[in-house]
């Protein structure tokens, strides 16, 4: 196995680690409120008694969301450490706020987790945890803790407001918008495949890579590691969406271009024709591409966790501005039609053909987990 970046061995001596039923639920819990920032402005009352108190600028809607990692199905604990099952926690739950084009404001996390885990990795998720919400203007504001017979869950709830009063929604695409995704695809469903052949991130930011691997593309190996194990809301994307009205229909995909796209047309009462030579496939797919069973397209539209923005825009005008400003790229991808011609996908070979609303569902699973 062959490391790069690695850090130096350490001389200590090996200790055993403290578990959770050593130290209790109180005492665990006042290690926690240590590692807390100083609240922003929004918070009156954070974490530490029944209830937050948040005080939001009466022009701002409430948003809230929740969201829930469970060992096993959207991780391992062998392959993504604690860190990043934190901060990734709070990611996902925040592309839900990304896509209605507001802030998150106060951050709940409920951890279930077995009587015998190790503080010091509990630690390391919650620092996980309140690192990124303090990066997205975030505060922990609440919780609870108990044990659970069975593996680990991480249940997330954000608290977040919109800004002036407006809100995105799935609804509102008409015929003739045309369509858009931010970012490119594909990449956290790659970085599955790699973590599944040996490839690993470890909690230093060391990239861990396999003999077998070492002749691939190690920059776009870490590049699609990153987007599954860490990856980025687009909530600057959102609010420019939302605050300039550019958006009519907004969406994260969160389960795959080609269902999340159902899933905004299915809301506005609309149909949809993408073009397949359009897609922003990301590099790392198209790199290892002989390693894999599934063609880049599917990755692309069923890979899921890719946690970019679709949305449908009107006035394609209003959108330069983010062209020459924003730090995220975006790319047309097609338009809207009526509803009666359905979803449709443009090949590169000049035919069209129905496009399926493949990607996960947790009820209807494609072979494998998400984190296994």
């Amino acid at each position: 196995m062959a490391h790069v970046g690695e850090p130096r061995a350490s001389s200590r001596r090996t200790v055993e680690p403290v578990k959770l039923s050593e130290l209790g639920e109180d005492r665990f819990l006042a290690r926690v409120r240590e590692r807390l920032p100083e609240p922003g402005p929004a918070v009156v009352l954070g974490l530490g008694d029944d209830t937050a108190v948040l005080d939001l600028p009466e022009a701002e809607r409430t948003l809230v969301t929740t969201d829930v990692l469970v060992e096993g199905v959207h991780f391992l604990r062998r392959t993504l450490p604690p860190r990043f099952i934190g901060r990734k926690a709070v990611a996902v739950n925040a592309s839900d706020i990304a896509a209605m084009g507001g802030r998150p404001v106060g951050v709940l996390m409920s951890l279930m987790t077995p009587v015998d885990s190790s503080v010091s990795e509990l630690m390391e998720l919650f620092d996980g945890l309140i690192e990124q919400a303090s990066a997205l203007g975030a505060d922990l504001v609440g919780g609870n803790l108990c044990t659970s017979p069975g593996p680990m869950a991480v249940d997330v709830t954000i608290v977040g407001a919109s800004r002036r009063g407006r809100v995105l929604e799935r609804r509102g695409a008409r015929a003739g918008d045309a369509i858009y995704v931010s970012g490119k695809l594909g990449a956290s469903a790659e970085g599955l495949r790699l973590l599944n052949e040996g490839v690993a991130l470890a909690a230093s930011g060391s990239l861990i890579v396999p003999n077998a691997l070492r002749s691939g593309p190690l920059p776009l190996a870490e590049q699609c590691l990153r987007a599954h194990m860490d990856p980025e809301p687009r909530l600057e994307l959102g609010a420019f969406l939302c605050e300039n009205e550019v958006a009519t229909a907004c969406i994260d995909l969160s389960d795959g271009l080609a269902l999340d796209l159902h899933r905004l047309c299915r809301a506005s009462g609309v149909g949809s024709r993408i073009e397949e030579s359009a897609l922003p496939i990301h590099p790392g797919v198209l790199a290892w591409e002989g390693l894999r069973k599934r063609p880049p397209l599917d990755v692309a539209l069923a890979g899921g966790e890719d946690y970019e923005l679709l949305f449908t825009v009107r006035e394609e005008g209003r959108l330069e501005r983010w062209r020459q400003e924003g730090n995220v790229p975006i790319t047309r991808i097609g338009e809207v039609t009526d509803s009666g011609q359905g979803i449709r996908l443009a090949t590169r070979e000049g035919s069209e053909r129905s496009l399926e609303p493949a990607g996960w569902d947790h009820f209807l699973p494609p072979s494998g987990h998400r984190g296994t």
